[in-house]
């Protein structure tokens, strides 16, 4: 199997279409794939609908931002119903937070000596609702502030950093009832990526998500080291966690795999897709 459970497209930072990511999730062989855009499920029936003509099993998703200890930390939703109107609701004040945490990132990064920020970060965003720290990345490279997104996030927009604006996002907790509430699977997003203080270590945010209700872990991210692989398998064999596996798609010029383009999750663990609702009996028993 070839599946990629964490991909994103222009319904919120991601770069290419629904379509046009689907058409290259097939091009690189992906042979399950979830659309798991932040805070939307804006293209998730595009996404759909791209999928089924290329016969490409898909999970509807979405990535919901969380807080915790002034970091932020994304729970992806795998399986939700984005039909029936409780994740649009659910998400309904999060287009004008973003919108007002992105008018006092381009204040920041003006004082840092980078005018226009703010208005260069829109022209990126093909959903103004859906702004981020993302599309501010791109604006800072496209003006070559920075040689790539990932300085931008290193020395400008990352957690703590100069131009970072914490935004009240909802807890873990909230996050993870509002992926229940529309039927899903919580899965805790690149857990080896955060940057966490050792009085708030990565093990405490596991044993609190696991004791809200979350089910999985993605074991296998494009969007953290192969290095700490080891420790989040570890975590899910601790916790009986489903572990999941996503490549964090967001470009064709970013550094993160393209759709697919990940090893295998260690043996004797339990993939999320066994769980999935919807999907057919070969991948429960895959």
């Amino acid at each position: 199997m070839k599946p990629d459970l964490h991909t994103h497209s222009t319904a919120s930072d991601g770069t290419l279409s629904p379509t046009e990511l689907v058409t290259l999730a097939d091009s690189c062989g992906v042979d399950l794939l979830a659309l798991t855009d932040h805070d939307t499920v804006g293209g998730v029936a595009e996404a759909a609908a791209a999928a089924a003509s290329f016969g490409i099993p898909f999970v509807p998703g979405v990535e919901v931002s969380t807080l915790w200890h002034h970091h932020s930390i994304h729970i992806v939703g795998l399986g939700v119903n984005y039909t029936d109107g409780v994740l649009d609701s659910a998400f309904a004040r999060v287009g004008s937070q973003r919108l007002a945490r992105g008018v006092e990132i381009g204040r920041k990064l003006e004082a840092l000596g980078f005018p226009g920020a703010y208005e260069g970060a829109l022209r990126f965003a093909k959903n103004p609702g859906s702004l981020s720290r993302m599309h501010f990345a791109r604006w800072m490279k496209l003006n070559r502030y920075v040689p790539n997104v990932q300085d931008a996030f290193d020395k400008y927009l990352g957690d703590g950093c100069p131009a970072f604006v914490e935004t009240v996002w909802p807890t873990v907790g909230e996050g993870i009832r509002i992926i229940r509430s529309a039927g899903g699977i919580p899965v805790l997003a690149h857990p080896g990526r955060y940057k966490l203080e050792p009085e708030h270590p990565l093990s405490s945010l596991v044993e609190l998500f696991v004791s809200e209700g979350g089910r999985g872990i993605e074991v296998c991210s494009g969007s953290q080291s192969p290095d700490t692989e080891r420790s989040i398998e570890a975590f899910a064999r601790r916790h009986g966690l489903f572990a999941s596996v996503g490549s964090d798609f967001h470009s064709l010029s970013g550094h993160r795999p393209r759709p697919g383009d990940l090893h295998p999750l260690p043996e004797g663990l339990d993939p999320v897709w066994r769980h999935i609702p919807g999907l057919s009996e070969s991948f429960r028993s895959a």
